[in-house]
């Protein structure tokens, strides 16, 4: 059986689900047409992602590559992470977007919910770690979060 309920899995997951409800509320508005109300929530994303972004790119997308899981493509993801990335920038610093651009962070954000979902199911890989490799892997999720760093500012 799988333990779900590692320290590092629980804060893992905390950080999604805030992750998840921001996704989901931003792509909700911006389908209603509401840019303000999104753009106010794309900065609140931005400070929540920006230490889970970098310690998914900096520690466990490694990790979890190494026992070889063909969904777990370390480009592929980061890949995915930068396209998101243009998005939410552009929905921060564009006040009034064309149509075009509008789109495109439209379609930005559904490809961060659906990124979102796909990394959401690489928990049960998480709980392979053993418990030196998770506190070491734990660390460094708090130490991100204590440097604070913006997802915009990486």
């Amino acid at each position: 059986m799988l333990e779900m309920k590692t320290p590092l899995i629980a804060e893992f997951l905390k950080d999604h689900q805030q992750f998840s409800r921001l996704l989901y509320e931003i792509s909700k508005l911006l389908n209603a047409g509401d840019i303000e109300k999104a753009r106010e929530r794309a900065v609140e994303l931005d400070a929540v992602a920006g230490p889970h972004i970098a310690y998914e790119e900096a520690e466990l997308y490694t990790r979890l590559a190494n026992f070889g899981e063909a969904s777990v493509t370390e480009a592929g993801l980061v890949g995915e992470h930068n396209n998101i990335l243009n998005s939410l920038r552009m929905l921060i610093e564009k006040t009034s977007p064309t149509d075009a651009e509008l789109e495109s962070i439209k379609s930005g954000f559904r490809l961060a919910l659906a990124h979102a979902e796909h990394c959401g199911s690489l928990i049960s890989l998480m709980s392979r770690l053993n418990e030196q490799e998770q506190t070491n892997s734990l660390a460094t999720l708090l130490g991100l979060r204590k440097v604070g760093k913006k997802w915009t500012e990486s």
